[in-house]
């Protein structure tokens, strides 16, 4: 029997090994890459003559000097179960300039017009893939209640230069949702359970 214990005490805890390096390959909903962006509007500083929008073959790029946004439909978009949200962007202009420091913003509405938002503040020039935690959101990230990941319609994306007054460059080149797939859930699940096991054993 205690044979027994401690093959199972084993086998669960590789599980636990397992799901470390299955929690790596989570699986990614994008909601736009970009390559075929066609805002339903632009506001502010991103609306023509204000702005530069260029389509290039894997970005979507604007230039202003100013606050700006846009709105787009996506339609229906299923991200049941997501854990983070992640926007990769290119900052090519201002570079060398401390003045500079955007904050992008990024809104999702779903198919009840309930908002979640996403702030990422201190942006300098460079590429960055930006992340946000669902079990971690620092103030002011909110995710309205109820909010229906299985069903989101709409991106709100926002611009924020801060005090900076000159011209930035900006190229959007992808916006996804995280979604832990259920094996690396169950193997997380069975990887705690053998330290458990092993634990009240040693005791």
């Amino acid at each position: 029997m205690k044979r027994n214990v401690k093959w199972l005490t084993a086998v669960i805890a590789i599980a636990g090994g397992l799901a470390i390096v299955n929690s790596a390959q989570a699986q990614t909903v994008t909601i736009d890459n970009f390559q075929s962006f066609v805002p339903n509007a632009l506001y502010a500083s991103w609306a023509t003559p204000l702005a530069t929008i260029t389509q290039n073959p894997t970005s979507w790029e604007v230039s202003s000097s100013a606050y700006g946004s846009l709105w787009k439909y996506e339609g229906d978009i299923n991200a049941s179960g997501a854990s983070a949200v992640q926007l990769s962007i290119n900052i090519l202009n201002p570079t060398g300039d401390p003045t500079f420091a955007a904050g992008p913003i990024v809104d999702l509405v779903d198919n009840n017009g309930t908002w979640a938002q996403f702030y990422w503040y201190g942006q300098t020039a460079g590429n960055d893939v930006l992340t946000a935690n669902f079990n971690a959101l620092p103030a002011p990230d909110y995710i309205g209640a109820g909010f229906n990941f299985s069903d989101i319609q709409h991106i709100h994306l926002e611009l924020d230069p801060g005090g900076f007054s000159g011209v930035y460059d900006l190229q959007y080149e992808n916006l996804a949702l995280v979604v832990p797939e259920p094996a690396t859930m169950t193997l997380i699940g069975l990887g705690a359970l053998g330290l458990l096991i092993a634990r009240r054993r040693t005791q």
